[in-house]
């Protein structure tokens, strides 16, 4: 694997469990453990996790947009390189319009994500009901989670079996009724299967040469195959 793309994959992975860890011990931690509390208390602590936690926040949401933005664009860049299913390999697997679905779940999120952690009076409303939009939050980031595990599966790339492609080869019968495999050197070996060795002489009648005859039993010294 490309370096590069390993390293961004990683961030990636790793900005997403800050972003969606922080989300799920909010909602179920957090939030149910302050409401117990007298609201002076509730709003000073608050504050307190707002000033520590925003900086965590900004970082996670600047990692995913750069890395995913990035991880997209190199993927492709890759699919037309190798021109997967001619060409069409991202209109066949509808591969843009879910990652513009995903892309937009996402924005919803950093919204609500932002605005959680934020002090601005114009995202006061999402503050006064924390746990309602928590909940909302997690259930879009979810929602991403499962769309980018979707198109993780997409990218092995077409199902296609190229001739010179890594990969088992494949096989075909002969007319004799042995398998051979595709290729010269599979050719070749199923040739030569009976023609050398001890083995291959059971096969040939005296003085025949080199052509290749089935004797009607085997002989007993010989164990069956």
């Amino acid at each position: 694997m490309d370096p590069t793309l390993l390293l961004l994959r990683w961030a990636h992975i790793l900005a997403a469990i800050v972003a969606m860890g922080g989300l799920v011990f909010a909602r179920f931690g957090l939030v149910p453990a302050l409401a117990e509390i007298d609201t002076a208390t509730r709003d000073k602590i608050h504050e307190a996790i707002r000033r520590r936690w925003l900086p965590w926040v900004i970082g996670a949401i600047t990692v995913l947009l750069a890395s995913g933005l990035a991880n997209f664009l190199l993927f492709n860049g890759r699919v037309k390189a190798e021109g997967w299913s001619g060409g069409f390999w991202m209109r066949q697997t509808s591969y843009h319009a879910l990652f513009g679905a995903k892309f937009l779940l996402a924005m919803v999120a950093f919204y609500f994500a932002s605005a959680l952690v934020g002090r601005g009076q114009g995202t006061q409303w999402v503050r006064n009901d924390r746990a309602k939009w928590l909940s909302v939050t997690l259930g879009l980031s979810l929602a991403v989670v499962l769309l980018s595990g979707w198109m993780r599966q997409l990218h092995t790339g077409p199902n296609q079996i190229e001739s010179s492609g890594v990969g088992m080869p494949s096989s075909s019968r002969r007319a004799d009724g042995e398998l051979s495999r595709d290729g010269d050197d599979g050719v070749e070996q199923a040739q030569d299967r009976y023609r050398d060795g001890r083995a291959g002489a059971l096969f040939r009648e005296p003085g025949a040469g080199d052509s290749e005859t089935v004797p009607a039993t085997v002989p007993a010294t010989v164990p069956a195959q």
